[in-house]
């Protein structure tokens, strides 16, 4: 810790009082006078030429010190003296990524292989993973959005990583519906981001089969994705050698992607997934920018607070010693 003035220049007008001693005349004060009708021929027979009867008023000792002692207080006030803390480096979020999962009912299926648990749901599979991803994301607000036969905002931008970490545990395959509504995930996506103030916005897709139940069509809604700065990476889970119900469109998936200049990538495994989501991390890495400042502590209050209260004193001794002064001599009289 140390101290410090905001405003050392302030300093300078300490030497004022002296400028204006010498440029301006002393303040003349009045004094008692006696009256006489017989002034002129008073000062006749005297001799004595009349002069002023005003004078310079002497301070006591007492207030000149605590004249000067107030007036140093006043100008090291108005320069600011603070005590700085030690500094505080704050960091602030610089990019937005949400995540659309895709909770269709074919993701039950158990084709993916964790060393931990051996074969599991891609569900499974995909939590892993991306618990894994998400702490490595620091910096940056996560969200969450699943995915069914309707679109569900499950997580809306948030830096507590935890959080996003427990809600995501909480998933289960068919709690949005057994469809697939890729397009109105990404609607649901644009409508997240308006809240956002971040100029890096990207869409991680994830799903495993076609869009089957959208109002809006994916195609559509990732070119008004585009218009709002929004990139898209999808993330196909499955092969593309794969025919039938199962088939992933990874030709519309492609088509998003390559409209918001984002890219598309095929998970075929787990260790394809965890290649996708370590690219993912090296095409657009966690950002953030970091504050810098020192907390203040003013000390002005610890200065003026005794200040006055010596002023206070001092006025009080004075007029107390200039009514036992009129005392003693009213006694006198």
């Amino acid at each position: 810790m140390s101290i410090s003035l905001d405003y050392p220049w302030m300093l300078t007008l300490i030497v004022l009082p002296a400028f204006v001693f010498r440029i301006f005349p002393a303040y003349l004060q009045p004094t008692a006078s006696i009256y006489v009708p017989f002034f002129a021929r008073l000062v006749a027979a005297t001799g004595q030429a009349p002069t002023s009867g005003s004078q310079v008023k002497q301070r006591k000792r007492i207030q000149a010190i605590a004249l000067v002692l107030s007036w140093l207080a006043i100008i090291i006030c108005l320069a600011r003296p603070v005590l700085l803390g030690e500094p505080i480096v704050t960091q602030k979020t610089g990019r937005d990524l949400m995540i659309a999962v895709d909770l269709s009912q074919s993701m039950e299926q158990q084709d993916y292989q964790l060393q931990e648990k051996g074969k599991v749901s891609r569900l499974v599979a995909l939590k892993f993973l991306l618990n894994t991803f998400s702490k490595q994301r620091s910096g940056d607000r996560l969200g969450l959005i699943v995915f069914g036969s309707g679109a569900y905002l499950q997580v809306p931008f948030t830096e507590d990583t935890l959080l996003w970490q427990t809600l995501l545990d909480q998933m289960d395959t068919q709690m949005a519906g057994p469809a697939t509504a890729i397009g109105d995930a990404i609607g649901l996506s644009i409508r997240a981001f308006d809240e956002s103030n971040s100029t890096e916005r990207i869409l991680l897709l994830v799903t495993d089969g076609s869009d089957t139940s959208s109002r809006l069509d994916p195609v559509d809604a990732a070119r008004m994705a585009a218009a709002d700065g929004i990139e898209i990476f999808t993330l196909g889970m499955g092969s593309v050698d794969t025919e039938g119900d199962d088939k992933v469109d990874f030709n519309t998936l492609n088509k998003i992607a390559n409209i918001t200049a984002g890219q598309a990538f095929e998970g075929n495994s787990t260790g394809a997934i965890e290649q996708v989501l370590q690219q993912v991390n090296q095409i657009a890495p966690a950002q953030y920018q970091q504050q810098r400042y020192l907390p203040k502590l003013d000390l002005y209050p610890w200065l003026m607070g005794p200040m006055l209260v010596i002023y206070l004193f001092v006025w009080l001794a004075l007029t107390i010693s200039a009514a036992m002064a009129n005392k003693e001599r009213a006694d006198v009289k």
